[in-house]
């Protein structure tokens, strides 16, 4: 009888878990085939090594290809939206990690100019909190493969440093 009630007990747990990890998901959608990298560290960034870190060319490449003439304003929403609840995730304050979706650019739809995340993490940059953000962007037909990388802060959100593709 203890047997059966603790099997019972056991899956009913099980099913729990189950559904909960369903529910808070944040695992891309079908039509996010490639996701940025959202992460956190404790690395303290220089200049010298922020130039040698960055850019970060898997996920610049992997979002680059998939999206290049596949882009969509509802697919860049969706990308936003699953980077957010990364940041959520993480602990991090979501109002900050807008504010420097609008200082990258990724906020707003500009005719002619794509502009897509592929990596952002919290660290730090000379000793100051910030977010590390890279996009990739292109011009005319969503052909995207340029790139801009930024350290931006915390605190007051001043771009500390900002490197991008000629």
């Amino acid at each position: 009888m203890k047997s059966k009630i603790a099997s019972s007990s056991f899956l009913l747990f099980l099913s729990f878990l189950i559904l909960a990890c369903n529910e808070k998901s944040t695992e891309p959608s079908d039509e996010i085939t490639a996701k940025p990298v959202v992460r956190k560290s404790s690395i303290n960034y220089n200049q010298i090594s922020f130039n040698s870190s960055f850019p970060d060319t898997i996920s610049l490449n992997s979002i680059s290809k998939a999206y290049s003439n596949n882009y969509s304003e509802e697919l860049r929403i969706k990308i936003l939206d699953y980077m957010r609840d990364e940041v959520i995730k993480l602990g991090e304050d979501i109002n900050i990690f807008d504010s420097v979706l609008c200082i990258t650019g990724c906020k707003r739809s500009v005719s002619g100019v794509y502009i897509l995340p592929t990596y952002a993490e919290r660290a730090q940059y000379e000793n100051q909190d910030v977010w590390i953000f890279q996009v990739t962007y292109g011009l005319a037909v969503p052909n995207f493969g340029r790139f801009k990388f930024f350290a931006i802060s915390v605190a007051n959100l001043d771009t500390l440093a900002l490197e991008q593709s000629r």
